[in-house]
This record gives structure tokens, C-alpha cells and sequence, in this order.
């Protein structure tokens, strides 16, 4: 809003926009003025005022016409109009507020009454406009923040033996709760994982990337996937327990030369394991989310990857995604989308499914897929 604000006046009788000039430039208020309808609405257009005062019986264009105008036309930002009518004319009140008039005055106008609901309108449109800004600010602020965050995921080293792995993660706002990696050690061999922190937006975002260096300090200090996820969850305990947040978080450390995948869990979806006719029966592994309780015990099996063999990773933004039904994706429908998906790698397609399916349902939630395999030989 402008200092001083800047009020537009379209009134044709001489006499009262002269009042309501005057009684206004004594406030230090910017005055502009038209005297009909159509050189009231060019006038809004092209000088945008910070409050508009509209007389309803006018030449040319009434000020309901104007008010309808000026309200439809998304070129213009918000601007506060007072309608200004005959006493007995309450029909015009009405029919003015129905337009989108947002406050009205009475002739003749009673001078502390028009001081009082120009200040109000006044106000809220400096309220409006406050909004805005700030809103613009957050929204330049998140797309930092998105570039940030995207800083976080990894470059997808190129393995050897035949085997191969491809990640994507999707926030469903600007940032988002989901994370993978992928670490190399010094054996050869790979650590990966997705995890989903509760939550979204930025507090989810802090806390992703706390749940990331934690995970790279510690690949440096333990050898055992199940001691690295205990260290893990003791940490993020005394950073979010008391925030009553946690994490989900499915870990691997994979051998491409053998084909060797250890595992351990968190709270978190067990991966698909897509062998030659269809899906393997993954082995079920419990384990505590990370940050509900400090000391923990997590337990690691393994499995062997054969050629021609594929395990994929998700986050629960895949089985919970809904479509313009409201009906959740789901595992069954999961399991058998698979069978329509074209792979390796097979969470591509899956992907596009999924994408499909939800037709123009807005997402709500984020989506990650990290998907290994091998060759066929």
C-alpha cells in the first residue's frame, strides 16, 4: 500500500465529490477522482488505488457495474470499495455488497462515519498487502530451500558386475520428509536406504538432512548395518522425541560383484523383490521407527540378488497415494500394477502408474523409489 494511500473517488455530483475531496485531502490522503462509471473503472485499472469510494447511481456504467468490474478482473490486485448510496436505497446496499463491495456509506455522508470506514478499509487492504509480501518472501524462500535440499541427493555411482541402481525422490510441497542415499565403502561394496521422516514442509526438511549426516558419520565408524541403525535412531531420539516426530528407514549394504544384500529395518514398508516370474517373497524384519525410543536393538538378515533379479525400495507415498475417488493406491493394487511395469528399472515405470492413475488428484504426500538389480546373464 502506497504513503499516503492513494483513494480513488468516482462520484457525479459535483457538489458531494467535492465533500468527500475535500474532507479526505485533510487527512493527507492521495485524491483521484472521475465522474461516471466508465472513467471510474478506466481510472482503477490504470492507477490501482489503495481504496476506492463508488457512488451507485452514476451515467454511463452504475457503480454495481463498476464494483462487478473491478472485482472479476484478476489483472488487478485487491482493492477495498466503499459504496456510497442514497438512504433510502437499501436495496442498493445490498445489491452493491452482492457485487463485491466490501463496506457502504450513506448520503449524506456523516464525515466521522466516512473517516472511520475509510481508516478500516484502509487497514485491511495494509493487512492484504502485508500478507502478500510476506507470501512472496516464504515462497522465494522454499524455492532455496529446494535447491538446497536437492543438494542432499546422492550421485548414483556406477556399479560393476552387472549390477545397477536408480533413485528418485518427489516432495509433494516444496520440500519434503522423504531421503535415500547411496554411500560407497571402501570394501566395494554400498550402503542404501530410504527413509521417510513424519511429516512435511520445512521442519520434515531439518530433519532429513540431520538423519543424512548422522547416517554418512556413522557408515565411516560401524562395519554392521544393524550397529549403524542403532547409533542412528539413539541420536535422532535426542533430537526429536520431544518433538514427538520420528522416521522410517529401510538400510542396505549390497555386494554388486556377489549379489549379496544385507538389510535392517525401521518402522518402515518392506521392498518389492521382483524375480524371473513375478515377486519373491522378501524376508519380514521388524524394527522401532527411529526417534520414539533412545536404545534400541535392530536385527539385519540377508538375501541373494540372482541375475536378472530386482529389489525396490519406497517410501509409503506410493501405496498411499489416492486418485480423484479418493481410493488409496494401496498394496494389492500395487502388486499388481507391477505385473504392467516395464523394467529394469522397474520403479520407472511404476512411477508413470501410479502417476496415471491418480488422474488430477493433487499429492499429498512425498514419493521416493530406490530400486537395485542385476543383468540377466
Amino acid at each position: 500500500m502506497r504513503t499516503p494511500p492513494m483513494i480513488l473517488i468516482v462520484e457525479d455530483n459535483p457538489a458531494g465529490l467535492e465533500i468527500l475531496q475535500t474532507r479526505l485531502e485533510a487527512r493527507d490522503y492521495d485524491i483521484i477522482t472521475a465522474t461516471d462509471g466508465e472513467a471510474g473503472l478506466a481510472m482503477a485499472k490504470e492507477k490501482q488505488p489503495d481504496l476506492i469510494l463508488l457512488d451507485i447511481m452514476m451515467p454511463k456504467m452504475d457503480g454495481i457495474e463498476v464494483c462487478r468490474h473491478i472485482k472479476a478482473d484478476p489483472s488487478l490486485p485487491f482493492i477495498p470499495i466503499i459504496m456510497v448510496t442514497a438512504k433510502a436505497d437499501s436495496k442498493d446496499v445490498v445489491a452493491g455488497l452482492e457485487a463485491g463491495g466490501d463496506e457502504y456509506l450513506t448520503k449524506p455522508v456523516d464525515q466521522a462515519a466516512l473517516v472511520a470506514r475509510v481508516k478500516s478499509m484502509l487497514r485491511i487492504k495494509g493487512l492484504h498487502d502485508t500478507v502478500l509480501e510476506q507470501a512472496a518472501q516464504l515462497k522465494a524462500q522454499l524455492e532455496t530451500a529446494t535447491k538446497v535440499q536437492s543438494l542432499f541427493w546422492p550421485k548414483i555411482p556406477q556399479l560393476n558386475a552387472g549390477s545397477h541402481i536408480w533413485a528418485v525422490s518427489l516432495p509433494a510441497t516444496y520440500v519434503g520428509g522423504d531421503l535415500y542415499d547411496v554411500i560407497p565403502l571402501p570394501d566395494n561394496s554400498l550402503l542404501a536406504y530410504v527413509a521417510d521422516v513424519c511429516g512435511h514442509g520445512v521442519p520434515a526438511a531439518l530433519i532429513m538432512a540431520a538423519l543424512s549426516t548422522k547416517i554418512r558419520s556413522e557408515a565411516l565408524l560401524q562395519s554392521e548395518i544393524d550397529k549403524l541403525l542403532e547409533a542412528t535412531n539413539h541420536t535422532m531420539f535426542n533430537l526429536i522425541s520431544e518433538e514427538v516426530l520420528f522416521a522410517t528407514i529401510f538400510l542396505a549394504r549390497y555386494w554388486p560383484t556377489s549379489g549379496k544384500l544385507q538389510f535392517t529395518v525401521g518402522g518402515h514398508l518392506r521392498p518389492l523383490w521382483i524375480v524371473e516370474d513375478g515377486l519373491g517373497n522378501f524376508p519380514e524384519l521388524k524394527g522401532i521407527s527411529l526417534g520414539i525410543k533412545e536404545h534400541v536393538h535392530y536385527e539385519k538378515k540377508e538375501i541373494l540378488l540372482s541375475p536378472g533379479e530386482s529389489v525396490l525400495f519406497f517410501t509409503d507415498g506410493i501405496v498411499e497415494a489416492r486418485n480423484e475417488n479418493g481410493e488409496l493406491f494401496g498394496n494389492d493394487r500395487l502388486v499388481d500394477l507391477m505385473e504392467q511395469a516395464n523394467g529394469p528399472p522397474w520403479g520407472k515405470g511404476l512411477l508413470d502408474l501410479i502417476n496415471n492413475w491418480r488422474g488430477n488428484t493433487p499429492v499429498r504426500d512425498d514419493l521416493t523409489v530406490l530400486e537395485i538389480w542385476r543383468d540377466k546373464r
